[in-house]
């Protein structure tokens, strides 16, 4: 199926690099598997020339309408606000949109669950599970046997060693790396160009090299 009507949930910052992927594929590769119509949230009437559909709660119309949507919010710092608002809509998984940039390596044995976005030359290695609405930003690196829970959000240039296991609404932020055989808690966060070593607890924010504790993610 082709030209599937598409909405991405959000504004301006992930939105529009989903929105940025979605053209790239389409005017460069010629894939036409999504039609980006607009955008839906609470704030803007348009993004980048793209249509507002209407705020969240508009959602159940739009999807009684026949539209795909994609994730494209994560409160960064706020991460249990972020899983909060996404559980409250209730998007219908079949109703998730997959976005692939075209210059992204996925191993064939990868799982990609409803709703992920990976960006341009990403790589994903061998028996890697990506969880519901993951989000993988352009450069990454993700080695074999790992686990990103579901809303995690992996930035760019960051760099995930085998055999990691990352939870729920989880970050690796910009250029930040997690060694080998170490987990990153739900909600937790592992700031820029941080290096874990060890494993990095529910809900905490650590940051340097090694990564040590900072602070605690926000809850509000």
């Amino acid at each position: 199926m082709i030209n599937k009507p598409l909405i991405i949930i959000g504004g301006s910052g992930h939105g529009s690099v989903i929105e940025a992927c979605i053209k790239d594929n389409r005017n460069r590769y010629g894939d036409l598997e999504w039609d980006l119509k607009g955008f839906c949230n609470d704030y803007d009437t348009e993004v980048d020339g793209y249509p507002v559909f209407g705020g969240l709660s508009d959602l159940p119309r739009l999807v009684e309408q026949g539209y795909w949507f994609i994730w494209g919010i994560h409160l960064i710092g706020r991460n249990y606000k972020t899983a909060e608002l996404y559980d409250s809509l209730q998007i219908p998984k079949e109703k998730l949109a997959t976005v692939v940039h075209h210059t992204a390596f996925i191993d064939d044995t990868v799982t990609l669950e409803h709703g992920c976005f990976v960006m341009y030359n990403a790589y994903i290695a061998p028996r890697t599970h990506i969880g519901e609405s993951v989000m993988v930003k352009a450069n990454t690196n993700i080695g074999h046997d790992v686990n990103i829970g579901r809303l995690s959000h992996i930035a760019m240039g960051s760099t995930i060693v085998s055999c990691v296991n990352i939870g729920e609404c989880a970050d690796v932020a910009v250029s930040a790396t997690a060694l080998a055989h170490t987990n990153i808690g739900n909600y937790a966060m592992l700031s820029a160009s941080a290096l874990a070593t060890h494993n990095i607890p529910e809900g905490e924010i650590w940051s340097g090299i090694p990564a040590k504790f900072l602070k605690n993610m926000n809850r509000q």
